[in-house]
């Protein structure tokens, strides 16, 4: 009785503050990813959407399925599902007896995920698949950067998708860039089953993406680097999945995949096929994992073939050991280029992740973590902890710490050193960096949020410093956003540069009408590109950007969703940026039209 009573207050508390949306939660994952470099982000996107649309049932949830959720550090997790296995949850606002979550952390996974008693397998009949299954269907098409009349300013994609209960999917797209030619149309698609049998976890024929251990044999941007989510870090959901988008410059793969549970292990089997550049691009790869109640080893080996005469080849284990407050983790792999191009001692490159993360009381965390790669160490299909998008040439070391001690309050800090033993774009000589960042996140109340963020960067000849306020309001309706951005640059032979950036977010739902309107108005000063800001922009559906703002001038955009019925929707967005006119030579005004259009059965 005490349990349910306690239920039913906290649920009136977590209610009350409601207002934030999914797609907020999105733009902030989209913000700290976007810090890294190198990730698909219509991919992430499409990733979370879909989980929102087909929730998590938090009874059955694996470590797997709420690695998916980025926000969410492996202490959280492991307390997320310890809590389940001692007693099945009857609602989901049982997560307020779940140790380190706090109230606004509950209310974004409430979008996420649901409570339903854990079922036996059934199996799956062809009928049911298709008479249940969820259907989706989008088009859009964009007019970009209008007043550029030399260039071809079209856009289009086509894409369908189909659910059934998250064990069978299929999915195509047929895309259409600027300045392509029709007949260079990007295309794509995939079929993945998951949870068909005892032992088949997953199975994907078409386009697809993988992540092992800690990303450096396979890591395909699975996992959260460096943010202000500093016990997210290296985290990551393992094995093969489909891949949902056609992104021509994303290394995504292409040709059949399968995770097999048998018994400890999951031994995961991948190959693939591409045409690039008149040559057929081969990947074949395999992973085997034994699981234990609080650890896993993984052995990892991947070999990439272009042609007969070149070929690379990687190969890694990887170990992770979970006890209460300590999680601890590493992998070591190696490389090597086959190719007759490459001298004998540039064959063989070597990798290395050592890390850990503390948590000697709740609300403090801290996590540590070493890595080196050489500077022979090239993989393609490695996106692992790492100041540069591509790893490879670094020798680092990182510590953090997360500190919730007090009731409203979030502190993150971290400072990374590092080392490069080659040259780099734009330095011509092995150097030295840091990147050190502190964050404050303030909740005013159930509808008010706010944080105060610095950063301070070292890499090649420039020393940045960059600084964020921001602050969001929701409530019956609206959403409120202001943010601040200023950044400053030192290079080691010139003077100071500066650049500052302001926007404001005003959004509306109405009431009686299914239109929800999102105006920004921004106004920006930045003279030097090495003092472009980034900032994130609300799209139509599936589509976000963070595009860098440079130059001195002013920005609007207009998102508008009207929701014609249970089943059609449609996304407009109208931008447009304005240039001073002694800044931009060629045009003062730079707009875009992007429409969409969503059916779903």
């Amino acid at each position: 009785m005490k349990r349910c009573v306690f239920i039913i207050l906290v649920s009136l508390s977590v209610v009350y503050g409601w207002g934030q949306t999914v797609q907020d939660i999105i733009a902030d994952v989209y913000e700290q990813l976007a810090e890294d470099g190198g990730v698909d982000m219509e991919q992430l996107t499409q990733e979370l959407l879909e989980i929102h649309t087909q929730p998590i049932n938090i009874n059955t949830a694996t470590e797997d399925d709420l690695l998916q959720l980025r926000f969410l550090s492996s202490v959280q997790i492991d307390n997320i599902l310890n809590y389940v296995q001692k007693h099945p949850m009857e609602s989901i606002y049982e997560l307020q007896l779940v140790p380190g979550l706090r109230d606004y952390e509950i209310r974004n996974l409430m979008y996420f995920l649901k409570v339903e008693q854990p079922n036996l397998r059934t199996p799956i009949y062809a009928k049911e698949v298709f008479h249940y299954a969820n259907h989706e269907l989008t088009l859009r098409m964009d007019a970009r950067n209008i007043e550029n009349n030399g260039q071809d300013p079209f856009y289009g994609n086509l894409r369908y998708r189909f659910n059934y209960h998250n064990q069978v999917q299929a999915g195509i797209t047929i895309q259409r860039s600027p300045h392509d030619k029709w007949k260079e149309i990007d295309y794509g698609g995939y079929i993945q089953l998951k949870n068909i049998t005892p032992h088949l976890k997953t199975l994907v024929l078409g386009n697809f993406e993988g992540q092992f251990g800690l990303g450096l044999v396979m890591g395909q941007s699975n996992h959260m680097g460096k943010s202000s989510y500093i016990l997210s870090s290296a985290n990551g959901a393992e094995g093969v999945r489909k891949y949902g988008s056609v992104s021509p410059s994303y290394d995504y793969l292409h040709g059949i995949a399968t995770t097999l549970t048998l018994g400890m292990a999951d031994v995961s089997l991948l190959y693939s096929i591409r045409a690039e550049n008149s040559n057929w691009h081969h990947v074949v790869g395999m992973n085997t994992t034994i699981h234990r109640k609080n650890w896993k080893v993984g052995l990892t080996a991947l070999e990439d073939i272009y042609s007969k005469d070149s070929a690379m080849t990687s190969f890694g284990i990887n170990a992770r050991y979970n006890h209460g407050r300590w999680d601890l983790f590493g992998e070591v792999a190696g490389t090597y280029n086959s190719a007759q191009h490459v001298t004998s001692k540039s064959r063989w490159g070597v990798g290395a992740i050592v890390g850990a993360k503390l948590t000697p009381i709740d609300g403090l965390g801290f996590f540590l973590l070493y890595r080196y790669y050489s500077p022979c160490f090239q993989n393609r299909y490695a996106y692992a902890f790492s100041e540069s998008s591509k790893v490879g040439d670094e020798n680092g070391f990182y510590i953090g710490s997360e500190i919730r001690l007090l009731p409203k309050w979030r502190f993150a800090l971290y400072a990374d050193g590092f080392r490069f033993a080659d040259v780099k774009y734009g330095v011509p000589y092995p150097s030295n960096g840091f990147d050190v960042m502190a964050q404050a996140d303030y909740e005013i109340n159930k509808s008010m949020m706010t944080y105060l963020k610095f950063r301070a960067r070292r890499k090649g000849i420039n020393n940045t410093y960059s600084l964020r306020y921001q602050y969001t309001w929701n409530s019956d309706g609206w959403h409120l956003r202001t943010q601040a951005d200023a950044t400053f640059v030192k290079p080691d032979t010139m003077a100071f540069t500066w650049g500052a950036s302001i926007y404001q977010d005003i959004q509306y739902s109405f009431r009686n009408v299914p239109i929800t309107l999102l105006l920004r108005l921004q106004c920006f000063d930045i003279r030097n590109w090495d003092n472009r800001i980034y900032t994130y922009e609300n799209d139509v559906l599936y589509a976000n950007s963070i595009p860098a703002t440079y130059g001195i001038g002013g920005r609007w955009f207009v998102n508008c969703r009207y929701q014609i019925n249970q089943h059609w929707g449609l996304y407009l967005r109208v931008s447009q940026t304005i240039y001073h006119p002694n800044w931009s030579v060629d045009h003062t005004t730079k707009s875009e039209v992007h429409f969409l259009v969503r059916g779903s059965w």
